[in-house]
């Protein structure tokens, strides 16, 4: 038994040192860079676009910025807005019928739609006559330059040297568009047309082909950040709605549940807790195949069989007899406490009780006065005997 107990304890403490251990090694191990493609405010890694989103205040100053986490016709809900930039960016976008034809009517309006995504689908692309071509095709080019350079069409805006990118990053480009209300905003340096705006109703739509340039990454890397702001300059200063729901990782809400996830200490401190409720259930499941019986405490039922006699003497209105038990009562009180010998003379009594207890001898010698009348009496009232009690619960009151 002993020896089962001892090896418990030591696979316990081995558990709970390789579980220590395990924490400090995920804690202080490097973070491996995680380049997949985000594109959400939430991620600070390469491609994720918080840096960018943080940006937006300085791009439209004192203006409202606000963040859609559901599709567009949820989002706007037959409420089409006035002076407002709706910016999407995202690798790929493919939005339902309803949710394109509330974008259609939202930039008819007169309000700014900017859309960076390299690939369109559905109403949208059929609208605007979209399509999309990937620059990989295995000519000489393609070997002897691994880079990409992006331009201006408007000379206030254009770089002397452009704007540079890794050419795996940055491949697509539009191949065809309506060009009856389109204008070419930007393009690479082979003349592929990537960035252009086309008017719709009184608002207009901004479309980029390369969703990757508006990233964290890129927003640090060289002098690419001038592009980002130059891009998104197009945009009029006026409130603008940020879309978090077009997103590789998004489940197209905001929970408590994605937040922990999403948040590297967080989500260890997450699978830390399961992990240790799953050995709490392991270790605890022993103990509950042998439960230990609960031992009740004795209890003092003393003071229930007084109240008990107590009722009974009270209904019979024997006030004597309660009297003499309680004057019997007190002299054993005098006997456990003071150590005082009741049979002896009765003024020895009384002088040693004053002297023990601190009570004076007149209230004493009264005590024992009525006590003693109590054997000489054949019943006495109930004034009399709360008056007797008075002068026993005066004398447990006072005395020390």
């Amino acid at each position: 038994m002993r020896f089962s107990s001892r090896k418990e304890k030591i696979l316990t403490w081995a558990v709970a040192v390789g579980l220590l251990l395990l924490i400090i090694a995920a804690v202080f191990a490097p973070r491996p860079i995680d380049w997949s493609y985000s594109f959400s405010k939430s991620d600070r890694i390469p491609f994720g676009n918080n840096l960018v989103f943080e940006s937006l205040t300085d791009l439209f100053p004192e203006k409202e910025i606000v963040t859609s986490w559901t599709p567009p016709h949820a989002f706007l809900d037959n409420k089409i807005p006035l002076n407002t930039n709706f910016i999407y960016i995202n690798g790929r976008i493919k939005m339902e019928p309803e949710d394109a034809e509330e974008i259609l009517k939202t930039a008819s309006a007169g309000n700014h739609i900017f859309i960076a995504a390299e690939r369109i689908f559905g109403a949208l692309a059929d609208t605007f006559k979209l399509e999309y071509k990937p620059d990989l095709l295995p000519n000489m080019d393609f070997f002897t330059s691994d880079s990409v350079g992006f331009y201006f069409s408007n000379k206030k805006l254009r770089s002397g040297f452009g704007y540079w990118y890794p050419r795996w990053m940055t491949r697509f480009y539009f191949s065809r568009y309506d060009t009856a209300r389109t204008t070419v905003l930007g393009h690479d340096n082979k003349g592929n047309t990537n960035y252009i705006r086309t008017k719709y109703g009184d608002g207009y739509f901004y479309l980029h082909s390369n969703p990757v340039a508006f990233t964290n990454y890129h927003l640090l890397s060289r002098n690419n950040s001038e592009y980002i702001f130059k891009s998104l300059s197009y945009l009029p200063v006026q409130s603008t709605v940020w879309d978090e729901f077009y997103k590789p990782r998004s489940m197209h809400q905001e929970g408590l549940f994605d937040y922990i996830l999403d948040n590297r200490s967080l989500r260890l401190a997450w699978y830390t807790l399961l992990f240790g409720i799953i050995m709490l259930m392991f270790f605890g499941s022993k103990r509950v195949q042998r439960p230990i019986p609960v031992i009740k405490r004795p209890q003092n039922t003393s003071l229930s069989f007084i109240e008990t006699m107590a009722r009974l003497y009270y209904r019979r209105h024997d006030h004597l007899d309660i009297a003499r038990k309680r004057f019997t009562y007190f002299l054993e009180f005098l006997r456990s406490r003071y150590f005082i010998n009741t049979a002896v003379d009765e003024n020895r009594i009384i002088s040693e009780v004053s002297r023990k207890s601190g009570v004076s001898e007149r209230s004493v010698a009264a005590l024992f006065s009525m006590g003693n009348r109590l054997h000489n009496l054949k019943q006495i009232s109930q004034e009399d005997l709360e008056q007797f009690n008075r002068q026993i619960e005066f004398f447990y009151n006072n005395c020390r």
